[in-house]
């Protein structure tokens, strides 16, 4: 009954005609409207920029403050083949590499990765743009280490570089095997302990007189520097394997 009453009332509305002209001035205004939404999109360069502003402001005061005091003690100690020179240098990548694990971890968080994981930029490109911009500081800095040592210090340039860069990587690769086999809420407590007992075995070396530094050993360092190398870049592939994007996203194409 009510439906025939609504058919009925609907019967008695006169809908008018349109105008076919105003129809065709709605299509052409329409095929002159030039649609890009690719501009609208953030290319890779805005998106680089901008995740930087991520990045927390006391990761980048205690990188800044640990450099610092690195050099300046360095440089203001006597260079000594028995002194802590060389122990220091060894001991700053690791530290420097421990704050870089730390704000790492905070997009390992529970229920991050499963959210960054649906984004169209991938969780890899986030982890990615952290790794590129933490490299190329700690690269600046253990530059600008080696050059004044060499300079001001009269060392031999490789031994800073050998010296500093080693444990580093050594540092590094602990981190990625870390964030690969454990657990989101656990990996930042275990990059801490790796940290803290690698500079450990450092400085206990150095307690028993182990002449580690002595050129005669820097084939060991090489060694150790290319097959802890060698593990960083297999486990960092196999993390940028599991953080990939989401590949059924709707593509609008990129920005020239």
């Amino acid at each position: 009954m009510i439906d025939k009453r609504l058919m009925k009332e609907l019967g008695k509305i006169e809908v008018p005609l349109y105008d076919i002209r105003k129809y065709e001035e709605t299509i052409m205004k329409a095929k002159a409207v030039k649609l890009h939404p690719e501009k609208q999109r953030m290319c890779n360069k805005e998106f680089f920029i901008n995740q930087l502003r991520f990045i927390k402001k006391k990761t980048w005061f205690l990188k800044f403050i640990i450099s610092i005091m690195i050099l300046y003690v360095i440089s203001t100690e006597q260079i000594d083949i028995s002194g802590w020179t060389w122990t220091l240098i060894a001991v700053s990548g690791p530290a420097l590499c421990l704050i870089n694990a730390n704000e790492i971890c905070n997009i390992f968080q529970p229920g991050m990765v499963e959210i960054q994981m649906t984004a169209k930029n991938s969780f890899g490109k986030v982890l990615m743009v952290r790794l590129i911009t933490f490299g190329l500081f700690d690269l600046i800095f253990f530059v600008c280490m080696a050059l004044g040592m060499s300079i001001f210090k009269k060392t031999i340039i490789w031994q800073v570089i050998l010296y500093g860069l080693v444990p580093y990587i050594i540092m590094c690769f602990g981190c990625m095997i870390i964030l690969n086999r454990c657990r989101e809420e656990n990996i930042s407590l275990y990059s801490l302990t790796w940290g803290v007992c690698l500079n450990c075995i450092i400085i206990i070396s150095k307690i028993s007189d182990i002449r580690i530094y002595q050129a005669s050993y820097f084939n060991m360092w090489l060694g150790i520097g290319l097959i802890a190398f060698g593990g960083t870049i297999i486990e960092l592939h196999r993390l940028f394997k599991k953080t990939g994007g989401n590949l059924d996203e709707i593509s609008y194409g990129t920005s020239v």
